[in-house]
């Protein structure tokens, strides 16, 4: 027999002298190393061809499991009972009335055998791994859906296991429990860490989103870089402002309304690209807190945050809810309020602030370039006294410069 003529398959004629030339070689009785070969080559070729031509439709979960169930000649109590689910259960998913959650997927995959791609209705898919440290109903579900992070429609308790894993794959996180997270708040304001991840994953998956496409460089984001950032407090736009600034320093900055029992107000990490990312939750719904905050998180990326760090911050309130390094923090307070108000004109404040006016207020703001409401924070931070200047705080208007609806 000569030597056949192999060519790759492009259209359905070169599928049918393919088939063809397996057909001749099908028919031998005794097959040299060389037409083995060629016989395995083929048959690559043709499947491939196939695959994309002819896809096999896969059938639907309850198709499967009714399948099995005829196979195994046993009914619908008989199968709950083997993969340790309620009967009730088990009939609403044969009556499609509900999905399999992912619990019933694995009992479904390992007890019975069906295929994953099956059971996910996707090619290749793997079912992935319990997590058995994780409970998943401790995340703040009710919350999560008044804020629009799960839907259109609210999901059942047995639907959450799934809406977390949809909130880690657009983090790109593995666990929803992230590591390097520890919690050390004084007794009855220990943060809670299932809201706390919650927030954290809605806050990387947002910045991937929005992930800047200018380059960074720590270089360029010092003391000046903050100085201007801080000036743009003047604008009744400031704070979108400020975003596209960092935004065009390669760092990207997004809004996360605050979840309860977080203690949040910024963070600061990196995203898979490399470059850094900032998450305000305008906890404290005010000008002075949000431009104090922004520059502290922009202190981190400078200076402090590293390839795989996390900074989780609470500026307003002493519990170190999140066990940062004191120092650390310091220097970002620090840094960040020089930022603000430099170093001379703080000063003068410090020795004028318990009876300071509002006028005098709005006189030091002018000098400083920023906005009365960072110094009226600034005197109220400096004498403890935080009822006062409650008219010049900004009060409710960062939403409104961001261009946003804050819940």
């Amino acid at each position: 027999m000569e030597k056949l003529n192999i060519r790759p398959i492009r259209d359905f004629g070169d599928h049918g002298r393919a088939m063809e030339q397996i057909d001749v070689l099908m028919s031998l009785d005794d097959l040299s190393d060389d037409q083995v070969a060629d016989l395995e080559v083929l048959a690559i070729l043709v499947e491939r061809f196939e695959s994309k031509h002819f896809p096999v439709k896969l059938p639907s979960p309850v198709e499967a499991i009714e399948f099995r169930i005829d196979q195994l000649g046993i009914n619908r109590s008989q199968l709950a009972k083997l993969i340790g689910l309620p009967k009730s259960r088990v009939s609403e998913v044969l009556n499609g009335k509900r999905t399999p959650s992912l619990a019933m997927m694995r009992a479904l995959h390992e007890r019975l055998g069906i295929p994953a791609e099956v059971l996910l209705g996707k090619a290749k898919a793997r079912i992935p791994a319990p997590c058995p440290d994780v409970n998943w109903k401790s995340f703040p579900i009710n919350e999560m859906f008044k804020l629009g992070w799960l839907g259109d429609k609210k999901p059942k308790t047995y639907e959450t296991e799934e809406c977390i894993r949809a909130l880690m794959a657009s983090a790109m996180v593995s666990s929803p429990l992230l590591a390097g997270v520890q919690f050390r708040g004084a007794k009855n304001k220990e943060p809670d860490p299932y809201s706390v991840n919650a927030w954290l994953m809605k806050a990387m998956g947002d910045a991937i989103c929005f992930e800047s496409g200018y380059d960074f460089n720590s270089r360029d984001v010092g003391h000046d870089f903050r100085r201007e950032v801080a000036k743009l407090s003047l604008y009744s736009d400031g704070p979108r402002r400020a975003f596209q600034k960092l935004k065009h320093a390669g760092i990207t900055t997004v809004y996360v309304p605050f979840l309860r029992r977080t203690h949040i107000d910024g963070a600061c990490f990196r995203l898979p690209s490399g470059k850094p990312a900032i998450a305000l939750s305008l906890r404290y719904h005010r000008l002075d807190n949000f431009w104090f905050t922004l520059l502290h998180e922009c202190v981190h990326v400078e200076r402090h945050l590293s390839e795989d760090g996390i900074f989780l911050d609470e500026t307003e309130g002493q519990t170190g809810a999140f066990g940062n390094n004191p120092d650390v923090e310091d220097e970002a307070n620090e840094l960040a309020r020089s930022a603000l108000v430099p170093d001379n004109i703080f000063n003068e404040l410090g020795r004028v602030a318990s009876s300071i006016s509002t006028k005098e207020v709005r006189a030091y703001a002018r000098r400083a370039d920023v906005h009365e409401a960072v110094i009226a924070g600034q005197v109220r931070l400096m004498t403890g006294r935080y009822t006062r200047f409650s008219g010049l705080v900004g009060q409710g208007e960062v939403a409104k410069a961001l261009r946003c609806v804050r819940p």
